[in-house]
């Protein structure tokens, strides 16, 4: 069962508690709620003990299963008696009316009905409750009290790191493994035109992690122009993995939704194209004997298709030609991997005299990474000692469980001991995953909320719902429950998966609790006794009539996430769904096409997250008023919605509202009564024509709980008349995120001229004084901002808490602020300042002729800052930051990432930069097309200097790994000679260097080759005017493209991998020789110079001594690869041009 009832006895409990007196107040039920309580609590004292043994015991299951569904009901009746507290203070509120007398007195004789009603129906939920209670006697149940490994919260430490990483994969055998398959994928094999290939073994035991290597093996690489991933899963449906393998081809399904329209789309991506596809998680041959084998058939001969499976008959039934069996752990790389998980890298040797209990507990695993890593996570929180360890041991010895006829064989005892080992309350947030179909990718903040609408997380101390649910995620990751799928720099959309032995352990444990439909609706109509709470479904519109009436009978569901797929969804659809799913606590629709809304969404009075993201509603009706319980409202692009109703302003528990990419008029005031908003997603200022209804800025003040709020089109606030000095923001003492933008935020919108100097002026105003940010804030982005002088509040101690910082399209203010004095700043990124002509001293914060503040200490200039980026800034010309003396400032002390993105006009860098940037491991310049020459200021060393005034040899860019230079269009001279012994240590860490256009660049330093002797990796692209390429030994990857003029590339000893570049290439460059070391090279090239590539062309003993080289034209449907035991070619006797276009045949 996917409730938890210890967790939900606990949660009820503390509902009662909040709204007793109240409730009990205005409905007269006071008696009846106190025997309720008195009952969970005597019930609570068992029901820890009950949890753990239901599995072994049907009886107590059973007796579970009863107390749950009156739970359930409990739960319910606890919502509408708020509900009816509610609209009893709403009417006892104002005053009647002599003419409403008589509804008055209606809703006197409404209210008495109720209370009846409700009194009626408290008092048979005791009855069944004290029932219950008097069988508890037959199981001897144990009493329990909750201690502090079942609370709630965890240390704000894994809210700061909730996306921990996988540990390290280990193994004595991985490499080895990896390359053996590899080859066997690569070498050449005319059997057929595509082969299979599998890796077989149990679950759990790495078959995905090794697919996974394999797949981004640089040989795969090299080898395959087109590599596919796919989860095929064992209910895989055929057109959701057709749509899948398109999808990756690079191509899109568009509106096709049947197999006969997919499958030709799958053969028109693949046709002459050598590919590799994985089809990880095959548990049906099928999918390639019946479903995908014809439609692939159009690829290039060479392509392979590489199957992960726990069964090796249905390799066999593929015709797999050869199937790699993964093998168990080693008791020493179990060892490790455990270790790993339990403690930090660097502390190993805590555990080291644990290892030969940690040596049983990984032969109890099976040896498998998965087991291992959850019954780390639960090792992770006990004591490292030998009792602790010991005992967890032994409950693995004693899995009782595991002999349950219904228990997956496949699931290992230690998942099972790790799932027992959580708390109650991550236990529900797991099994909730069930309800959604194996290999599900969660969005993390969609999950969070649906735990939170659920009841699975409840307040507690000073945490918000949401901290506390990072807090669960973050749990759930480190203990390996869920996968944190790879999102770079953007931890707002994060996502995760759950492994599928995992998932079918949450599948058994909730049972028919959950369910979820792929495609049709029989599964809905399923016969099972227990009531279902939670569905995930998705209906074709052929079906939509058929799977609406297939949930009544389901009027119990909590959880409803449901994709109508087709043309639009009609208001009746959505009105028979709402009919049939009263108790609704979620309610999300999958980009489905809804045109309107029923009023009777009113009558999901439960419900507490409503998400119609993407639908076509123009309206939202009045009746959304009696959704008091609302916590989440999400209507991200409902581009046709206009208007929100003023009804709105009544939802008072909502916490979140998300207008992302819609065009509303305005929002109406009523939101001031909003008090516990802590996300406001793009709010608008009430547009000139709208009704005095709506919102402006200063409707803002009363939202206090606010933690995330984004203003746009702050151009209405022009229309507002004086500015009146209230600051709207100075109350929001949680403000941590803030969004300033103007309409659209698209460059083509925005036309900052056509304001007025009255209109300047006051939008200065409003910023200065009603946009005043609290001094809580961390995050602050302003998006085209016309006025002439930034706020002065934006570098003052005020913003002492702010971590990042970006400023785009300000495009009128000619001077930067000081924004050096934010002691706290970890990211700055300009973009757009197109006014900004010369950024001096004062960007640092600092005085002109002062170094130190007034206490006397020298001064700190970004002390935190990490990354600064500087883009778009087409009229920058100078960087003034030079270095006067010893007693200097501090200055970005801790710089890690400086990018110059397109600054046309800036003429040098400061000399500052070598000298207080020690830490910049990266620098990237894009477009500086005034520089013409960089010399040893660069590197700063004076001319005839190479010592500091205290006699140090100085070290320039100590810590720099990778130099981009780019754009650099007039760039013709790097001064950079080696003069004397003496000299300076510059770039001793760089690893790679990329210069691409650069197309006057003469030569190459003589200095980057005596001093960048970590330099492994060089990139040369369309630097016409460079002619040698030598002496840099310690080179290992070397790239050259549209650098036509380039005549020899020399002394390079430990060159292993070459690409080659250009369309125009006639022939294979005569200086590719004598390059001991090199391993792989790589060309992309015009098809005729592939032909003089082939074993008997112009230019093959160039390369015949090469062992890998992989050769492809532009749109890469022609190839060559080579490596020690194979050669293959897509090439035929076709003439064609270099984007493998025919033009005509040879013929004999």
């Amino acid at each position: 069962m996917s409730m938890i009832v210890d967790a939900f006895v606990s949660k009820l409990l503390d509902g009662l508690a909040s709204v007793k007196d109240e409730v009990a107040r205005v409905l007269g039920v006071a008696d009846e709620i106190a025997r309720l309580q008195e009952t969970l609590q005597t019930i609570k004292a068992v029901l820890a003990d009950a949890e753990r043994k239901k599995i072994q015991s049907e009886a107590i299951n059973n007796w579970l299963k009863k107390l749950k569904d009156v739970m359930y009901d409990a739960d319910d009746i606890l919502d509408e008696c708020r509900f009816e507290a509610e609209k009893s203070k709403v009417a006892t509120s104002s005053r009647p009316q002599p003419s409403s007398y008589f509804s008055v007195g209606m809703s006197v004789f409404k209210k008495m009905r109720f209370t009846h009603q409700i009194d009626r129906r408290i008092h048979e939920l005791n009855q069944r409750l004290e029932n219950i209670l008097a069988e508890k006697s037959k199981f001897d149940l144990q009493l329990f009290s909750a201690g502090r490994d079942d609370h709630q919260s965890t240390s704000k430490v894994s809210r700061m790191t909730s996306s921990i990483p996988e540990p390290d994969i280990v193994g004595s055998n991985v490499e080895q493994d990896t390359g053996k398959v590899v080859e066997l994928l690569i070498k050449e094999d005319t059997r057929e035109n595509i082969l299979i290939y599998a890796i077989v073994g149990v679950g759990g035991i790495g078959k995905t992690t090794l697919a996974r290597r394999i797949f981004n093996d640089e040989r795969i690489t090299a080898n395959f122009p087109m590599k596919l991933w796919v989860c095929v899963s064992k209910d895989f449906e055929e057109t959701s993995l057709l749509k899948d393998i398109i999808t990756w081809a690079g191509g899109s399904p568009g509106g096709a939704s049947s197999r006969a329209q997919l499958e030709p789309m799958v053969g028109e991506a693949v046709t002459n194209k050598k590919f590799l596809l994985v089809l990880d998680d095959s548990w049906d041959q099928n999918v390639w004997n019946d479903l995908l084998r014809n439609p692939l058939q159009s690829g290039a001969t060479g392509s392979r298709i590489l199957v992960t499976t726990r069964n090796e008959g249905v390799a066999l039934q593929m015709k797999a030609v050869e199937s790699h069996q993964v093998k168990l752990l080693s008791a020493e790389d179990g060892w490790v991997l455990l270790r790993k998980v339990v403690v930090l890298s660097g502390q190993e040797r805590e555990i080291e005299d644990l290892k030969d209990i940690g040596e049983k507990i990984v032969d109890k695993c099976g040896r498998l990474p998965l087991a291992i890593k959850t019954v780390g996570g639960v090792l992770s929180r006990k004591s490292r000692n030998k009792k602790d360890w010991e005992m967890v041991l032994k409950t693995l010895s004693n899995n009782a469980w595991s002999s349950l006829t219904d228990f997956p064989k496949e699931v290992q005892p230690a998942l099972y001991l790790s799932y027992e080992d959580l708390p109650s309350h991550l236990k529900q947030c797991f099994l909730y995953c069930s309800m959604f179909p194996e290999d599900y990718t969660f969005y993390r903040r969609d999950l969070i909320r649906y735990w939170i609408s659920e009841g699975f997380i409840h307040e507690e101390g000073d945490l918000t719902l949401e901290e506390l649910g990072e807090d669960c995620y973050g749990d759930l990751v480190q203990r390996s429950f869920l996968q944190p799928v790879p999102w770079p720099d953007d931890d707002e959309h994060s996502k995760c998966t759950v492994h599928d032995l995992l998932w079918s352990l949450a599948r058994f444990l909730a049972g028919d609790e959950n369910f979820f439909v792929k495609d049709g609706f029989e599964a809905v109509n399923s016969s099972s006794s227990v009531k279902r709470r939670r569905l995930w479904g998705r209906a074709k519109k052929e079906q939509r009539q058929e799977f609406i009436d297939a949930l009544e009978g389901h009027n119990s569901l909590r959880t409803l996430v449901l994709r109508l797929e087709g043309s639009q969804v009609e208001e009746n659809d959505v009105h028979n769904l709402i009919k049939k799913t009263p108790r609704l606590r979620v309610l999300h629709f999958l980009s489905s096409n809804i045109i309107k809304l029923p009023g009777s969404l009113g009558n999901l009075i439960h419900l507490r997250h409503l998400d119609l993201r993407s639908s076509q509603i123009s309206e939202l009706p009045e009746s959304i008023e009696n959704l008091v319980n609302l916590q989440f409202l999400i209507l991200q692009s409902c581009g046709s919605l206009r208007n929100l109703p003023k009804g709105i302003g009544k939802l008072h528990n909502l916490r979140c509202l998300d207008l992302f990419a819609t065009e509303l008029e305005g929002i109406p005031i009523e939101i001031a009564n909003l008090h516990r908003l802590n996300t406001l997603i793009h709010f608008v200022i009430r547009n000139n024509n709208s009704s005095s209804g709506c919102c402006t800025l200063e409707e803002l003040k009363s939202l206090q709980k606010l933690k995330v709020l984004r203003i746009r089109q702050l151009e209405r606030a022009l229309n507002e008349g004086a500015v009146t000095g209230v600051n709207a923001l100075r109350d929001m003492l949680q403000l941590e995120v803030l969004h300033l933008d103007w309409k659209g935020c698209s460059l083509r919108l925005h036309k900052s001229d056509h304001y007025s100097e009255e209109e300047t002026k006051r939008i200065e105003e409003i910023f200065e004084v009603t946009l005043h940010p609290p001094p809580c804030l961390e995050s602050l982005e302003i998006n085209f901002y016309f006025g002439l002088r930034f706020p002065s509040w934006i570098a003052s101690s005020s913003m002492d808490s702010l971590r990042r910082l970006k400023l785009s399209f300000c495009d009128k203010c000619p001077q930067l602020p000081p924004l050096g004095k934010l002691p706290n700043l970890d990211y700055l990124k300009i973009s757009w300042a197109t006014a900004v002509k010369k950024i001096g001293t004062e960007f640092l914060g600092q005085g002109p002729d002062s170094s130190r503040d007034q206490g006397g200490r020298i001064q700190i200039s970004f002390p935190k800052l990490t990354t600064l980026i500087f883009e778009y800034l087409h009229n920058w010309e100078e960087w003034e930051w030079e270095v006067k003396d010893d007693d200097r400032p501090i200055v970005l002390p801790n710089l890690k990432v400086l990018k110059l993105m397109d600054c046309p006009k800036l003429r040098s860098l400061p000399s500052g930069l070598v000298h207080h940037a020690t830490t910049l491991t990266e620098l990237e310049i894009v477009g500086a097309c005034a520089i013409k020459k960089i010399g040893t200021e660069f590197l700063g060393q004076e001319p005839d200097c190479s010592r500091d005034q205290g006699g140090r040899i100085q070290i320039s860019f100590p810590k720099l790994t990778k130099l981009i230079f780019a754009g650099m269009f007039n760039w013709e001279e790097w001064e950079w000679e080696v003069k004397h012994d003496d000299r300076l240590i510059a770039l001793p860490n760089l690893k790679q260097l990329t210069l691409c256009h650069c197309p006057k660049l003469r030569s190459l330093p003589s200095g980057l080759v005596h001093h960048a002797t970590s330099l492994t990796k060089l990139e040369i692209s369309s630097c016409d005017n460079l002619r040698e390429i030598r002496g840099l030994s310690s080179i290992k990857e070397l790239e050259i493209s549209y650098s036509r003029n380039l005549e020899g590339v020399s002394d390079l000893p430990s060159l292993k991998t070459l690409a080659l570049g250009d369309d125009k290439m006639q022939s294979i460059p005569e200086w590719l020789h004598d390059f001991p070391a090199l391993n792989k090279l790589e060309i992309t090239a015009g098809t005729q110079l592939l032909r003089r590539c082939l074993k008997n062309g112009l230019d093959w003993t160039k390369i015949e001594h090469i062992p890998n080289v992989y050769a492809k034209n532009f749109n890469r449907s022609r190839y060559i690869s080579k490596s020690p035991s194979a050669f293959s070619t897509s090439l035929n006797d076709n003439v064609e041009d270099e984007y493998g276009h025919t033009r005509f045949s040879i013929r004999n």
